[in-house]
């Protein structure tokens, strides 16, 4: 295999996420254990930076306790359709479900994965292997007349400019043409949304964000600094004849979709007032950004979202009457799993979870709590109202 061959190829994303995705197949015969292992924590071997950042992230828990409930209640079919972008590869799909142990699964399984495979979820052979070849960008520096592939492991790799490409991230973060479509918009539409943008135009794409330096944390709306580094809020209160006149606005700077993505997520911005040092906050307001659906995913109430590097405003005046008002407060606060809350409380209390078995009921149990958890406070800004001093 010639190594490094870096081309452009229209066809490679079709085949390379073409569902479903072939058997990796047996290992070339001069490979040595570690290079027919494709278990992780083989590759971490040689890429140990890809593998500690992937095993902090999402794409590491792809298959979790929130996922594996749900067999119970969706169809062999629905639950299937899933493993598309949570497990890709068959090898891995063969530790979730029955359909998917025919004997040349299973035998693939055992020549790559000899140890068994310890998490089904995405492993780095889901985006870099297909059918034994190793498949990654173009090396940074230009190497290719300095090492051949005979003395590079697993036979070097082909380089191709897709992987630094937003359409390489396409197949799983956007909804296929033919999905649910609520007001006209797919359940999930990060591509296009993306493609829309100014980041696009500027040819900014998914992997300078979400993979600075070539990391593979994949870091997003839970992740707190990324999501503040990504915002600009601003607000100006005014007074008059005793009533306040408050205008806040928050700003999407630097992401390339809109905020947040998806019906998953919600923000809230909560605007208080201080009465004195020792009261507590009374809230003022409250606004929403998201894009907010019924837990059946049959109807669409508000879609609140900001688009790239427009603003979300808030504008309200307040009387507090007698009251003397010593400080004002905004707390912007991400719930980055509201939907799934919302849908896991559902079912706990339906009918339908007398029906789980204990282990059912226990995964989604620990699983709501941990979509619970995952709020955070992202911003506090304070108002302090100025005291008029005797002149």
């Amino acid at each position: 295999m010639t190594n490094f061959v870096s081309c452009l190829d229209s066809n490679f994303l079709d085949s390379h996420w073409k569902y479903a995705i072939e058997v990796q197949g047996l290992p070339p015969e001069h490979f040595s254990v570690l290079e027919k292992n494709l278990e992780p924590n083989a590759c971490q071997t040689c890429h140990n930076r890809q593998y500690q950042n992937w095993k902090e992230s999402f794409h590491s828990k792809s298959i979790g306790k929130g996922f594996l409930w749900q067999k119970e209640i969706l169809s062999s079919e629905e639950y299937r359709s899933c493993f598309q972008c949570h497990s890709p590869l068959p090898e891995t799909k063969s530790e979730l479900s029955i359909e998917f142990q025919s004997e040349e699964i299973l035998n693939s399984k055992a020549h790559n994965f000899p140890y068994g495979i310890s998490n089904p979820s995405i492993l780095c052979a889901s985006c870099h292997i297909r059918n034994q070849v190793r498949y990654g960008p173009p090396p940074r520096t230009n190497t290719k007349d300095k090492l051949s592939s005979k003395n590079l492991p697993h036979n070097g790799y082909i380089a191709k400019t897709e992987f630094e490409s937003s359409a390489f991230c396409k197949s799983c973060h956007e909804s296929k043409p033919n999905g649910k479509r609520l007001n006209g918009k797919k359940l999930m539409e990060v591509y296009t949304e993306w493609e829309k943008s100014p980041f696009a135009k500027q040819g900014i794409q998914c992997q300078n964000c979400h993979m600075p330096d070539r990391e593979h944390s994949w870091k997003g709306i839970h992740d707190k600094t990324f999501v503040q580094n990504s915002l600009l809020p601003t607000w100006k209160i005014t007074e008059k004849n005793g009533i306040y006149h408050i205008e806040a606005e928050l700003k999407s700077i630097n992401v390339g979709h809109e905020f947040p993505t998806y019906i998953v997520p919600k923000v809230y911005l909560r605007f208080f007032a201080i009465f004195n040092h020792n009261s507590k906050p009374v809230l003022l307001e409250e606004s929403v950004i998201g894009r907010i659906v019924n837990t059946s995913l049959t109807e669409e109430y508000i879609d609140s979202r900001i688009k790239p590097q427009k603003s979300h405003q808030v504008i309200f005046d307040y009387d507090p009457k007698e009251n003397k008002v010593h400080q004002f407060l905004w707390e912007i606060v991400v719930d980055p799993d509201e939907q799934y809350v919302r849908q896991f409380e559902e079912q706990l209390s339906s009918i339908n979870a007398t029906k789980l078995t204990v282990e059912s009921k226990r995964f989604l149990q620990e699983s709501l709590l941990e979509k619970k958890n995952s709020r955070y406070l992202l911003f506090t800004l304070n108002w302090q109202v100025p005291v008029l001093l005797p002149q």
